[in-house]
């Protein structure tokens, strides 16, 4: 284990926002990790496990406690498609390489930014597809009792953007194992892969449809070159088949995707075509331009400003629909 002290955690979030964590410690093995929980145990301070930072939202104060950055390299794919990979790998190696093998089950998540150890965290998912679909098992650590876990996917409570890891924060995820397989069939019916298709590209293979992807993805969301964001800072909200219905009355064209809870419909689409909110800014905050569900910063932004924006953003849907909306960026805290 590596440790630091004293790191702005602007430098280590993609929102590029946020004050000093006191410590952050660099962890590569379990080790490390193990190294880690026991530092902060003698510390008696709290601890947050951090991978790319790309769905969390740092505070301005700070963080008077210990950031764990999991770091764990390793990637495996055994003969019958099963692909472990530690926490630490970045989400996008995993679907090129599964894609270089072609094997597919990810394809369709090509271009999520994040690690490995993320991506059950938030169940995440893009174009028809979600991590539930090949997840088979996850490793972690218990910060309350030190002991190694192998949980289940039906043990992982996942659900839209959800998992028990965001109720349970003692449970520290280590590796990652997923089922891919050699044979599969292109989803390629969303609207943008869909009107790719038509246009000529080809999306036969896992790697052609990942490929694809990224390239729709580069259109909708921010170069993180230049801004700082998290992507998808809302997520979608599911409304009861009748509310939907009500909804479709007032604006015969919003769309919505029938889901075993009610009906899925696209923030995005009530953010532009609603309340008009594509562009809208606080200082240097604002809802991206080619796709208002993406929140951007700009220098000079502080946490409180992404607060106030998106916390703006919620009253205003409220307002006009009655429709409660909840983040996808979880609060370092």
């Amino acid at each position: 284990m590596t440790l630091r002290e004293n790191i702005p955690l602007s430098v280590l979030t993609t929102l590029k926002v946020g004050g000093d964590a006191r410590y952050v410690a660099e962890c590569v093995s379990v080790e490390d990790v193990q190294e880690a929980l026991a530092f902060a145990k003698g510390k008696n301070i709290p601890f947050f496990p951090l991978g790319e930072g790309s769905n969390v939202l740092a505070p301005d104060a700070g963080y008077e406690g210990l950031i764990i950055h999991m770091r764990l390299p390793d990637l495996v794919v055994e003969g019958d498609g099963t692909l472990i990979a530690g926490a630490g790998v970045i989400w996008d190696q995993v679907v090129r390489q599964a894609g270089l093998r072609g094997l597919w089950g990810i394809e369709n998540l090509a271009g999520i930014p994040g690690t490995m150890g993320a991506a059950p965290v938030q169940n995440i998912g893009a174009y028809g597809a979600e991590l539930a679909d090949t997840l088979i098992y996850v490793d972690a650590l218990d910060a309350n009792t030190g002991e190694a876990l192998r949980i289940s996917k039906d043990a992982c409570d996942l659900g839209y953007r959800d998992s028990r890891f965001k109720r349970e924060r003692q449970l520290l995820i280590t590796s990652v194992a997923l089922k891919l397989s050699a044979n599969g069939e292109p989803r390629v019916s969303y609207k943008d892969l869909a009107a790719r298709k038509e246009a000529g590209d080809s999306l036969a293979t896992p790697k052609e449809i990942a490929d694809v992807v990224r390239s729709v993805r580069s259109v909708k969301f921010p170069d993180l070159s230049e801004h700082g964001t998290a992507g998808s800072f809302f997520k979608n909200p599911v409304v009861p088949t009748q509310k939907y219905e009500e909804l479709a009355k007032r604006f015969p064209s919003v769309p919505g995707f029938e889901v075993e809870q009610g009906v899925k419909i696209p923030l995005a689409w009530l953010l532009d075509n609603v309340l008009a909110l594509r562009g809208f800014s606080i200082g240097s905050v604002s809802l991206f331009e080619r796709q208002p569900l993406v929140l951007v910063t700009d220098t000079g932004a502080r946490a409180h400003d992404v607060d106030a924006l998106a916390e703006l953003v919620a009253q205003k849907v409220f307002e006009e629909t009655k429709i409660c909306i909840e983040r996808e960026v979880r609060s370092l805290t």
